[in-house]
């Protein structure tokens, strides 16, 4: 078994002299060395890989990059420790710049076709080799176009029974797009947009940003349209409703036993106390009559804005002679 007590006067005998040594100088002794060691380190000629930012050059008034190179590029490079050093930790390292001669027909570079390019513009390092095969890159020149911009009216979510009474107001009704070309020649002669909002059951008055309906990278001028429209509840509604005898003689010679039809619609609810019977107008036109039952079609030629969804009990009348 050890001796506990024993072990711990050892270590307190041994560590007595460091107790009386003067901390700082051993500090200062340790720091210095390590500096030396440093500085005669970064004097040395070192092979290493690092990644190297680039950047992509061209007309960004004209054109547009609709794939970026990749940021930063792997290169095996040999060079001095204080110049490698300064490329690795630097904050403000300039990047070699990648200037294709034809950006647009251009797409990609290859390793062969970037070293000249590093070891031009990186003169302090010697580029052994670029540690990636290819480099790939899509620019387009830009395009504009102005389109016609609808809502699509069948993709506004209402609550059940509720109904737009009123026209569909969007502002502007034009909107100008400017992007690659590729992207804008995809957008159609009509630039529909749609409502996010569900269970709409008031009037609706928004702005709706463009962005929600294509890229990113292509700008909108405007970049939100204004929408608004009415809506309002529809309740179900029953009335008796007259139907008017046309054609049919004086002598009541022909006539119909009953004059009136009851009726079942939706009705705008801000109207429910102002709808009249006459509101309506029902025809039942002898000169139409099924000669082989003599009965006639009852026709609505006319009832209010306000209701929808009109429907009969019955669609025809029956004709009965005076004999």
């Amino acid at each position: 078994m050890f001796d506990i007590r024993k072990i711990s006067l050892a270590l307190a005998q041994y560590l007595a002299p460091l107790r009386r040594a003067n901390w700082k100088v051993i500090l200062l002794c340790v720091t210095t060395a390590a500096t030396f060691w440093f500085f005669r380190a970064l004097n040395k000629i070192y092979t290493t890989r690092i990644s190297y930012p680039v950047e992509l050059i061209y007309n960004r008034d004209s054109l547009i990059a609709l794939k970026d190179p990749p940021e930063e590029i792997p290169i095996n490079v040999t060079g001095g420790g204080w110049q490698l050093l300064k490329k690795t930790i630097s904050v403000d390292v300039e990047p070699v710049l990648i200037k294709p001669d034809n950006p647009v027909q251009t797409h990609f570079f290859t390793a062969a076709n970037l070293l000249p390019i590093f070891s031009s513009q990186l003169k302090d390092l010697n580029i052994n080799y670029i540690a990636t095969d290819t480099i790939y890159f899509k620019i387009e020149p830009f395009k504009k176009r102005k389109l016609c911009i609808k809502l699509d009216s069948s993709n506004i979510h209402l609550k059940e029974n509720f109904f737009i009474t009123s026209n569909l107001f969007l502002e502007p009704d034009s909107v100008t797009f400017r992007g690659p070309v590729s992207l804008v020649d995809k957008l159609p002669e009509i630039f529909k947009v749609a409502l996010s909002d569900k269970n709409i059951d008031s009037r609706y008055d928004e702005e709706l940003s463009l962005d929600l309906f294509s890229s990113s990278m292509i700008k909108k001028t405007p970049e939100v349209i204004h929408i608004k429209f009415d809506v309002e509840e529809y309740i179900d509604q029953t009335a008796k409703l007259n139907i008017e005898q046309v054609n049919f003689p004086y002598d009541s010679t022909a006539f119909i036993l009953n004059s009136t039809v009851d009726a079942t619609f939706k009705l705008q609810r801000s109207f429910r106390n102002k709808l009249k019977p006459d509101d309506f107008l029902l025809f039942a036109d002898l000169n139409n009559m099924h000669a082989a039952d003599s009965t006639i079609t009852i026709e609505v030629m006319d009832q209010p804005d306000y209701i929808m969804d009109l429907s009969l009990k019955e669609t025809r009348v029956k004709v009965f002679h005076a004999k």
